[in-house]
């Protein structure tokens, strides 16, 4: 992840690195061709946090998703090596190859096994800049290209709170909308359920995985504390079906 604050914005803003894990020749071979269009997919790109909170958060993908059986021999060998060191969301079987660390030691033990299998595909790894940019050095490769998050433009001011966000950019196709963050809070904080079975419940919207479940855990309880502490509140259209605390007026 790019540590890049746009002017005028306070943040820490998402990147990613696609790494050889070959030789400079094989990546030329076999990466896969831009979008039509010349544009690049980005859906891991855009996760927002702090230094802090996103030190368990780290997203490792490859392409391709299909092709004759030499490419498939490649893709399941770099989702076994991927698996072997216990990504969070390995307990699903995936439309995509996507990995979601929430330790920094074991997505770098990952992808150094990679760099030596030289599986002869690119893989894009995201989190913080300059951390990930040190682990693949130690994992023996370099950068082949970087792409950043500047964050948000237009009219910032229809944006739900930067608590809620580090829960929903965690899907890339934004199907963890920020509704369903203040329904879940509310149902924490009304003792309906916790953190864990919500976040759970979550993780079932993404339909690439790659929301990472047990940040939100964190996160969630966050901003159930924020509600408590009324350092946080709820949208206009939400806030009437919190039921009412034990002790309080009706």
């Amino acid at each position: 992840m790019l540590l890049l604050k746009k002017p005028g914005v306070n943040g820490i803003f998402r990147a990613k690195y696609i790494c050889p894990c070959s030789s400079a020749t094989r990546v030329r071979t076999y990466s896969r061709p831009q979008a039509e269009g010349n544009e690049s997919v980005t859906h891991s790109n855009h996760r927002q946090g702090t230094r802090e909170n996103l030190q368990d958060d780290w997203v490792v993908l490859s392409l391709p998703y299909s092709g004759p059986p030499e490419v498939m021999a490649k893709v399941a060998r770099f989702k076994e090596i991927c698996a072997r060191h216990k990504p969070v969301n390995a307990d699903r079987e995936k439309a995509w190859h996507i990995f979601v660390f929430d330790d920094k030691e074991r997505m770098e033990a990952a992808l150094k096994e990679l760099v030596e299998a030289e599986i002869g595909y690119p893989v894009v790894v995201s989190g913080l800049f300059d951390e990930v940019a040190e682990c693949c050095r130690r994992a023996g490769t370099r950068p082949h290209t970087v792409n950043h998050s500047l964050g948000f433009w237009g009219r910032q001011e229809k944006l739900p709170p930067q608590e809620v966000l580090e829960i929903t950019s965690m899907c890339g196709h934004a199907l963890v909308a920020p509704s369903l963050v203040w329904h879940f809070a509310q149902k924490v904080q009304s003792g309906e359920t916790d953190a864990k079975a919500a976040c759970g419940e979550m993780r079932r919207m993404c339909l690439c995985d790659i929301f990472n479940h047990i940040r939100a855990e964190g996160l969630l309880e966050g901003i159930v504390g924020g509600l408590k502490e009324g350092r946080l509140s709820l949208p206009g259209d939400l806030s009437n079906q919190l039921p009412a605390t034990e002790g309080a007026e009706p």
